[in-house]
């Protein structure tokens, strides 16, 4: 093995991440743009849909792009799932809790 080979990664991003990085913050302004300019039109029931999907994206985007999931080890991978999987296990707990709320009743009412 050549002393090359056994020195530690660059902390330098390479060419081809540093242009991924740029267009990601480019995106992510634009989106940033377009939840502010959200607000300002009323849609109706659609808003909060439109304000969601694109908070998704967006950290679809940061968790892919810029925390270095989609190029990262499997283990990386394995871990982001886990943290997914388990942000659905407790929405899903938190909404089963606030639907039925209204099925009980206080008592002496």
């Amino acid at each position: 093995m050549t002393a090359q080979e056994n020195a530690a990664p660059s902390s330098q991003p390479s060419r081809s991440s540093l242009g991924a990085t740029i267009l990601t913050w480019v995106v992510l302004l634009g989106l940033t743009l377009l939840t502010s300019l959200l607000a300002l039109v009323d849609l109706g029931a659609a808003t909060p849909i439109i304000g969601i999907v694109i908070a998704v994206v967006q950290a679809s985007l940061i968790a892919l792009v810029l925390m270095h999931t989609l190029r990262g080890s499997p283990m990386v991978r394995v871990v982001a799932a886990g943290g997914v999987l388990w942000f659905l296990i407790m929405m899903l707990l938190t909404l089963t809790d606030y639907v039925t709320r209204g099925w009980l009743t206080a008592s002496g009412k």
